[in-house]
């Protein structure tokens, strides 16, 4: 069985990350995960195509339809091996990035999911600290402080407890 993979070539925490938990609790409780399930946000920003909520993480060989179509990871994927990111290549940051980083506000992306606005304060992190420094981070960052349940980028109360996560969320507290 594929291992689910939390860090991305970009610097997204997949951990995370709606899709990927959504699919990971339908594995768990053996039900399919269904769109209507899913934050309305997340919903939203995939307009009417809703394909299958199949995902273990962007550096795995099963990744989610709407992710699949990142230039940036289909770069990656070519140029680096798993265990690396976008700034471990000599090119960094490239054109791509330039180019996904004004596609993502020509298309109100940074609005409609603004869990992206984190990129380059996770990138500054994994070049300064390393990769599992931020792995770590990050598994604190998307934890309840209450009650240490795992949350996703748009839930907006946790599942165990019902603690405000908003507030918590590092893409709401950037300058």
């Amino acid at each position: 069985m594929e291992e689910f993979r939390y860090d991305s070539y970009c610097g997204l925490y997949c951990g995370s990350c709606d899709i990927l938990m959504a699919y990971k609790k339908g594995l768990e409780t053996n039900t399919t995960p269904e769109w209507d399930d899913l934050p309305e946000r997340v919903r939203r920003a995939h307009g009417k195509a809703k394909p299958p909520i199949i995902c273990y993480g962007c550096k795995t060989d099963t990744i989610f339809e709407g992710c699949s179509i990142c230039p940036v990871q289909k770069c990656a994927r070519k140029k680096l091996t798993i265990d690396q990111t976008c700034i471990d290549c000599d090119k960094y940051p490239c054109m791509r990035h330039k180019l996904m980083h004004l596609v993502k506000k020509l298309l109100r992306f940074d609005k409609k999911l603004p869990h992206s606005n984190i990129l380059p304060k996770n990138v500054e992190t994994i070049r300064e600290k390393g990769l599992e420094y931020w792995l770590e981070e990050q598994k604190q960052v998307w934890e309840c402080p209450d009650c240490h349940t795992s949350f996703a980028w748009y839930q907006e109360k946790c599942s165990k407890c019902g603690r405000d996560l908003e507030p918590l969320k590092d893409y709401n507290n950037l300058p």
